[in-house]
């Protein structure tokens, strides 16, 4: 089995401003703590990645957006730019904004052509998962959407893509690009769209024309924890990865679904996320893995130290490397944990009733199962 780590230290040098939630210092402690780890032992296994030509970004993406990216790569705001959701304080411009893009685009596919060409069964672009950029407006600190990108050229290459979202957030953005399309099976479980952005992503959402099925939604409420997630897995994911029998996997592991983080209010622990990561394993199938959302830096760079341990098939024990003499930008002011899997913050409020999954389990299931042969 071998499996390829995509890092380019290049990224980390980009900052989408010192008040941004969203810290690229991750990609870096990721890295180190993989490194510190003893995750980094196999031959090659880490390789660097290079940016992607604008035809690329055509594939998912219109050319005024992608006029207005290329703009804005020295960080001033022209005329129209809003209209592209750029300038906000969700997607603001910063110098290096168009090397970026072309960077994250580049590292996911790479990150496919590895998997096609047979050059690797796994593959983790940390650096990836902007999920909710759209076709022609950057969203929710999203740019660029290097996960369709991915996947279209996979399509291109007659392959049948399972979509595995597991960020708190719904991963609208790359539903959007397969809406219509019978050969991407999107599963998304996220915190519900009534508690948090993007407000979208319901049980009733499932796909249009050829497509309808095939989008998958489950929404969660506040406080859910590993028992709801593992249930999910179990009850609605594998029984459709087994329907669909996708040729390939792409996983979303936004960290923000962890216990703690400052932006969402679902608590998964890390022994959860590993269970998660667990039944991916399982299925047996070649493994594209993306990062996305986490503003916990701790919890990032553990959930995505453990998500390619499990790549590995290698779980780590407890013990915590120290820190690096120095750490880069923001992460100059972390704590950094003692436990590698131990939550940094308490259960914040009650959990919901075992009702209420098993109610939000049996609607899914009504809504999308009858479309692949699956009884309800």
């Amino acid at each position: 089995m071998r499996a390829i780590y995509l890092y380019n230290p290049l990224v980390v040098e980009i900052n989408y401003g010192s008040s941004h939630p969203f810290r690229l210092e991750r990609l870096w402690l990721t890295e180190y703590l993989c490194r510190q780890l003893g995750l980094f032992a196999a031959d090659d296994c880490v390789r660097s990645f290079e940016q992607a030509e604008r035809g690329d970004l055509e594939a998912a993406h219109e050319a005024g957006f992608l006029d207005a990216l290329e703009i804005a790569e020295h960080g001033l705001l022209g005329p129209g730019m809003m209209r592209y959701g750029l300038g906000s304080g969700d997607n603001p411009i910063f110098p290096g904004l168009w090397d970026y893009a072309l960077y994250t685009a580049g590292g996911s596919l790479a990150a496919a052509d590895l998997l096609l060409e047979g050059a690797a069964e796994r593959v983790f672009h940390p650096g990836g998962g902007l999920h909710h950029a759209l076709r022609g407006r950057a969203s929710g600190f999203c740019y660029v959407n290097d996960v369709a990108l991915a996947i279209h050229r996979m399509l291109a290459a007659e392959k049948r893509v399972l979509y595995f979202d597991v960020d708190a957030h719904h991963g609208d953005g790359v539903q959007e690009a397969f809406l219509d399309l019978s050969r991407v099976l999107t599963i998304s479980i996220h915190q519900d769209g009534r508690t948090l952005f993007p407000g979208t992503g319901f049980v009733n959402d499932v796909g249009v024309g050829q497509g309808e099925g095939y989008s998958v939604n489950v929404p969660l409420l506040p406080h859910m924890s590993d028992e709801e997630y593992l249930r999910v897995c179990d009850e609605i994911v594998t029984p459709l990865v087994t329907a669909f029998q996708p040729d390939l996997i792409v996983t979303e592991l936004g960290a923000d679904a962890l216990v703690g983080d400052p932006l969402t209010n679902l608590e998964l622990t890390l022994e959860g996320w590993w269970a998660i990561l667990e039944r991916v394993v399982s299925w047996g199938i070649p493994w594209m893995a993306v990062g996305g959302g986490g503003y916990e830096m701790a919890n990032a760079m553990r959930a995505w130290s453990l998500a390619w341990a499990a790549m590995l098939e290698q779980k780590p024990g407890h013990e915590m490397p120290p820190p690096p003499e120095r750490l880069p930008g923001a992460a100059a002011s972390m704590d950094w944990p003692e436990d590698l899997w131990a939550p940094i913050a308490p259960r914040s409020g009650p959990r919901p009733d075992g009702d209420v999954i098993s109610a939000v389990i049996q609607q899914v299931r009504s809504q999308v199962f009858p479309y692949h042969g699956l009884a309800v």
